[in-house]
């Protein structure tokens, strides 16, 4: 979810200077970001909005955190404090806005845009989409109704940062998917029931939806818990045999081969061992949670690896989103920039180049996040007060 461009500094080395510290000094130079600018015009494609909601929402993340943490990007060390003052500035302003432009002015003249590393240190992010979607599903199991989604189960344990169980005095991983299914290992958990195994694998992906029942009542499901096992991509199996090329392996595509090859969709959606256990959300709560507890925004909100980003830090986007017809039909792609904030996490969204956006839970949110995956500019909005720290940036 990000971009970060190597530097390679030229270091000179004498004879007597131990090579553990040239080395240390290589890697401390290759973490070390750097601040660029977008390559086209800076811009907010959502006219500002939902920005206010997410920029609030991000500041309260802040709140929640140690605040004692400094974090050093782009050969600038920055506190806590700084972030949040920083974020509450560009709350105010959000609010007081005539508009885009004059947001984006602010923007520009107070804070440094800091370029993140990338996949493969390229200076570019690989950005993927989620959305909130709408399933059919009851209360109680019948012909149609067969395909459970979870709550979290007695037996799933934390310990020491990892998730599983305990069997007998030893910590064990979690049951994978394929044991908990073919082996009806949760019978009486069950929060509700779904019409198709695929749609529910879709909602494990997502990580919340919301579930019209048959009285009419659409009830959301939130991510409660995960099973600690490692999310395996079927889209990256499908390729890997053969099946699908790499521009097929898309939510689409995925969804067209496993509907023309149902014989298939057991063994594949078995492929991914992860787990995701599920809650009911409430009136206060309703939507979708990031992995911070807190509401997310309709195309505000990013999913980063959370233990190389700040919490809640501000960012400035810049990609290509789909454009639709009347029958929404893809036509076209256009490019687009806009101002997110870091307040989401996900099981594969892992190093400095991964970002997941959140499109939201309309029907564009749905065709717009299954077919994003592509590489993107990502820059962190950081304060222009940060000091410089002594020696490499690690």
């Amino acid at each position: 979810m990000a971009t970060m461009l190597l530097r390679r500094p030229t270091i000179i080395v004498k004879l007597l200077l131990p090579a553990a510290i040239v080395l240390l000094l290589l890697l401390g130079a290759r973490w070390a970001p750097a601040a660029d600018r977008p390559t086209l015009p800076v811009e907010d494609d959502l006219q500002l909005a939902g920005l206010a909601t997410a920029a609030e929402i991000s500041l309260e993340i802040m709140a929640r955190r140690d605040g004692a943490a400094t974090y050093r990007f782009c050969s600038q060390e920055y506190t806590l404090a700084q972030l949040q003052k920083a974020q509450a500035e560009l709350l105010a302003a959000s609010r007081r806005a005539a508009g885009p432009a004059e947001l984006i002015a602010f923007v520009q003249d107070n804070f440094t845009f800091c370029r993140t590393a990338g996949e493969q240190w390229s200076g570019k992010a690989f950005l993927t989409g989620y959305y909130e979607p709408e399933l059919a599903g009851s209360l109680v199991p019948d012909q149609r109704f067969r395909y459970p989604l979870y709550s979290p189960p007695p037996d799933l344990a934390r310990h020491e940062g990892r998730e599983g169980r305990w069997q007998g005095e030893e910590f064990v991983p979690y049951w994978t998917r394929a044991e908990i299914e073919n082996q009806n290992l949760l019978a009486g958990h069950e929060l509700v029931y779904l019409d198709d195994p695929l749609a529910a694998f879709i909602i494990h992906v997502q990580g919340s939806g919301r579930v019209r029942l048959p009285d009419g009542t659409v009830r959301p499901v939130q991510y409660a818990a995960r099973s600690g096992r490692e999310y395996r991509s079927i889209g990256r199996l499908l390729v890997e045999e053969g099946r699908l090329t790499r521009k097929e392996a898309d939510l689409p595509g995925i969804k067209s081969y496993l509907r023309q090859h149902p014989e298939q969709l057991r063994r594949v959606l078995h492929h991914n061992e992860s787990y995701i256990f599920f809650r009911w959300g409430n009136d206060e709560q309703p939507g979708p949670l990031g992995s911070f507890g807190l509401p997310i925004t309709p195309g505000r909100s990013l999913a980063l690896d959370q233990s190389y980003y700040p919490p809640g830090v501000p960012a400035y986007l810049a990609g290509q989103r789909p454009e639709l017809n009347d029958e929404e039909e893809i036509v076209g792609w256009r490019d687009f920039g806009r101002l997110v904030f870091n307040q989401d996490s996900g099981s594969a969204i892992r190093g400095r180049g991964r970002a997941d956006l959140f499109w939201g839970d309309d029907r564009y949110a749905a065709i717009a996040a299954g077919v994003t995956r592509h590489p993107v500019e990502l820059f962190l909005l950081l304060p222009r007060s940060g000091k410089l720290p002594p020696g490499p940036a690690f």
